[in-house]
C-alpha cells in the first residue's frame, strides 16, 4: 500500500545562554549553550515518490545541493533506504542566516519525517550522529524543548524546562555569518568562568521564569557594537517592555519575553518597527508540545 503523504513542521529555536569557552584543535570552537524550541515554524511536505526531489518555496539563491534538508535526505538515503525515493517540499518562515536554526531544524524534520515515509527503523543514536555530520545544531531538533548542548552544540541532554512563555523575535533583515562572528570574539573570560556561568543558569531553569533574567550570549559583546541594526531591535524590544532580551545563536535576530500573550502581540503591531525588520509573535514548547506538534 502507497504510504500517505506525511507534513511535518520544523520548529526554531533561540539560545537562553550561550558561552563560547575557546577553540578546539579541531578547529573549531566548544561552547556551552542552553536551546529552547520555539513555535515558529517552517514545514515540510514529504510524498511518496519513486526518485529523490526537493522543492522550495521563499527560499531563493541555495542551490539543491547546498541546502540542509537535501544533505540530511540524500545522507539517510545512502546509510538506510538507497533504493527509496521521495518528494520533498519546504515551505520558509524562518528567516536563513537568523540564529534561529532554521536550515539545522529543517533538517531534522526531513530525517524524521523519510524515516516515518520510508519506514526506517534506525537507532536514536545512529540518527543523532548522522544528524551531528549535517550541522552542530541537527540533534537538538531530535529533541527539542530545553536542552544543554556542549561540544560543539551537537552533544545534547535535555534541562528542566520553563513554563511556556511569550516572546517576540525580532529579525533585522541582516545575515552574520557564523564564522565571521566566531572571528570577532574576544576570549576575555576563562572557559572555566564561562563553563560555571553556563552551569549557575541551568541551576536557575527550576525557578520557572525567574531564570530569564540571567540570560547572556558571549556573541553581544562583539555583535551588539559591529551591527547596530541588530542593537536598533534589541532596544526595540526593551522599549516594548519586554522583560529580557538576547541575541539568538550568533545573531542576527533578538528576542524578548513578555509577561503575557497580549504584550508580545501589542509589541509586534509596534508603529515603530522598521520595514526592514521581520517580527514574529511567538511562544516557547515544552519537549512533549515539541512532537505533539510537529506531524499533523
Amino acid at each position: 500500500m502507497r504510504p500517505p503523504s506525511i507534513r511535518i513542521r520544523s520548529f526554531a529555536k533561540v539560545n537562553l545562554a550561550l558561552a563560547v569557552l575557546g577553540k578546539r584543535a579541531d578547529g573549531y570552537h566548544e561552547i556551552r549553550t542552553v536551546f529552547q524550541s520555539i513555535d515558529l515554524h517552517d514545514e515540510l511536505e514529504i510524498r511518496p515518490s519513486s526518485r529523490l526531489e526537493l522543492f522550495c518555496q521563499d527560499l531563493p539563491g541555495v542551490p539543491t545541493e547546498d541546502n540542509t534538508v537535501w544533505r540530511a535526505a540524500t545522507a539517510l538515503a545512502r546509510a538506510a533506504s538507497p533504493a527509496s525515493g521521495a518528494e520533498i517540499i519546504l515551505k520558509k518562515r524562518v528567516p536563513p542566516g537568523s540564529g534561529l536554526g532554521g536550515g539545522s531544524s529543517n533538517a531534522a524534520a526531513a530525517l524524521l519525517g523519510l524515516c516515518r515515509l520510508w519506514r526506517l527503523e534506525v537507532s536514536e543514536g545512529d540518527l543523532k550522529a548522522l544528524a551531528a555530520t549535517i550541522g552542530s545544531d541537527v540533534p537538538f531538533f531530535l529533541h527539542g524543548g530545553t536542552a544543554l548542548g556542549i561540544g560543539r552544540g551537537e552533544e545534547i541532554y535535555p534541562l528542566p524546562e520553563i513554563r511556556q512563555a511569550h516572546l517576540v523575535v525580532v529579525y533585522p533583515g541582516i545575515q552574520i555569518p557564523t564564522a565571521a562572528a566566531y572571528q570577532a570574539l574576544s576570549f576575555v573570560l576563562t572557559s572555566r568562568h564561562a563553563a560555571n556561568k553556563i552551569q549557575s543558569f541551568c541551576g536557575r531553569l527550576t525557578d520557572g521564569t525567574a531564570c530569564l533574567a540571567e540570560i547572556f550570549n558571549d556573541f553581544e559583546t562583539s555583535i551588539l557594537p559591529a551591527y547596530p541594526e541588530v542593537k536598533e531591535a534589541k532596544d526595540f524590544l526593551t522599549e516594548q517592555g519586554a522583560r529580557a532580551t538576547l541575541l539568538s545563536g550568533s545573531g542576527s535576530s533578538v528576542f524578548g519575553f513578555f509577561s503575557d500573550e497580549e504584550s508580545a502581540l501589542a509589541a509586534s503591531r509596534s508603529s515603530t518597527i522598521r520595514e526592514s525588520w521581520r517580527v514574529f509573535p511567538t511562544k516557547t514548547l515544552s519537549r512533549v508540545a515539541y512532537f505533539q506538534s510537529m506531524f499533523g
